[in-house]
């Protein structure tokens, strides 16, 4: 659910700020430095008040300033070093499940994940006027895939159709099972337009530490705080940086390996993500990704050899299903994974083969042959699938949400992929 690191940055001057500009063209212009509006002042009043040295020698690093590709984000005052500290955030000013419950003990009564408890912290922060200095900078609309409109995720590709749709009924049953708690506290309704909005502040925003041992909490939402200031820091997936708490200066510390020259924005990477990731994580995509896989499953296999067929004999589907099951079925620049060659390669291996007692998939050796042809199938399969799918985008008129705008400017990097992979094939 959530990367080492996990930051968003406000509404007004962040990632929305950055759809907004790409409709409109990427005209390029001086950074604008922003150290003077009142949030980040605020913010910085705040963060001082609570152990943050602002006229510290790191504190002076960087400032925030808009920037013409990315929107809000952060830039070098001077010539940075390799392997050099860029941001410190003391411990006092992480926002934990420990702080969240000392701050609003009846939350003890009820047993919470670290991502529900931080996601009614902000909402109680919000309604009782607590903490606005960070909570000014939080964003306001998110762009990430869940939340697409029903009629938006219709047209989309099935393999983005599948994960949208999950995200949304998994976001759901958690707003279910705690608007109960929220009822008892507090009585009024929480709406499921709030909560989106407080879960994915977290979701997006949360880096990973390591609460305290009382709770005895393992899992993907547990382990996590947020961090104020971390989210003006733009991801850039070639940088390489160390990320962590530092126990000797009880700080959360982010150190980045390359050198950074003055007035360049000072990027941060949130881990190997490829697009699809950062859409339904962030809400957004970036351009060159190293990281980027086109996936697909056993229907398009299904789509490509029908069923019916003497090729899917049921030994044959039963090994397929369990190659699936265990996922990494996609296509990269450097080809296809693993998973996927096993699973090309045992399209054409000998049913009598398959079907002797015992067999196992790690027993299939990948055939470049049948893994050429195969995929190239496949490919062409999802080729077509997507540009269908682009086209109905395309027609899709009037108000869509940006998350529906991010999600086809994915569909058209995926085609660029498999585009690039069409090519190689030949």
């Amino acid at each position: 659910m959530f990367s080492d690191l996990k930051v968003f940055p406000n509404e007004k001057m962040g990632r929305t700020s950055r759809i907004r500009k790409r409709r409109v063209g990427s005209q390029r212009f001086r950074p604008l430095v922003i150290d003077s509006c009142p949030e980040f002042v605020e913010l910085c009043k705040w963060m001082s008040a609570n152990g943050w040295n602002a006229t510290s020698k790191d504190c002076l690093k960087t400032k925030p300033a808009v920037f013409s590709d990315t929107g809000r984000g952060l830039m070098a005052m001077s010539n940075l070093a390799p392997n050099g500290l860029i941001v410190r955030i003391p411990k006092n000013l992480l926002i934990t499940k420990e702080k969240a419950i000392l701050q609003f003990p009846a939350l003890q009564n009820f047993k919470m994940t670290t991502a529900e408890c931080l996601t009614f912290f902000i909402l109680i922060s919000k309604i009782n006027g607590l903490h606005s200095s960070y909570l000014s900078t939080l964003p306001k609309t998110f762009s990430v895939g869940g939340l697409c409109e029903s009629q938006e995720v219709a047209v989309l590709p099935k393999v983005l159709q599948d994960k949208i749709l999950c995200n949304q009924s998994y976001v759901v049953e958690k707003y279910q099972n705690l608007v109960v708690i929220w009822e008892k506290m507090f009585g009024p309704t929480l709406t499921l337009e709030c909560f989106q909005w407080a879960w994915y502040c977290v979701n997006t925003r949360a880096v990973f530490y390591q609460d305290s041992d009382i709770f005895n909490m393992v899992g993907l939402e547990n382990n996590m705080a947020l961090a104020p200031y971390l989210d003006m820091f733009n991801h850039d997936p070639h940088v390489v940086v160390e990320a962590g708490f530092n126990k000797n200066s009880q700080c959360y510390e982010i150190r980045s390996s390359q050198k950074i020259k003055k007035h360049q924005q000072v990027f941060i990477n949130y881990g190997p993500h490829d697009n699809q990731k950062l859409y339904l994580e962030y809400g957004f995509i970036t351009q060159k990704n190293p990281h980027n896989v086109v996936e697909f499953g056993i229907s398009h296999l299904f789509d490509v050899f029908p069923v019916h067929t003497v090729c899917f004999l049921p030994n044959r589907i039963a090994l397929l299903k369990q190659l699936c099951k265990n996922g990494n079925l996609f296509y990269s620049e450097e080809g296809f994974s693993w998973n996927a060659q096993i699973a090309l390669t045992l399209l054409s291996h000998d049913n009598s083969q398959l079907s002797r007692k015992g067999f196992s998939i790690l027993e299939i050796i990948p055939d470049k042959y049948q893994i050429k042809v195969f995929g190239r199938k496949i490919v062409d399969a999802l080729f077509v699938e997507f540009t269908e799918s682009l086209n109905k985008m395309s027609l899709i008129s009037g108000n869509t949400t940006s998350s529906f705008w991010v999600a086809k400017t994915l569909v058209k990097d995926i085609l660029n992929v498999l585009n690039a992979c069409v090519l190689d094939a030949e």
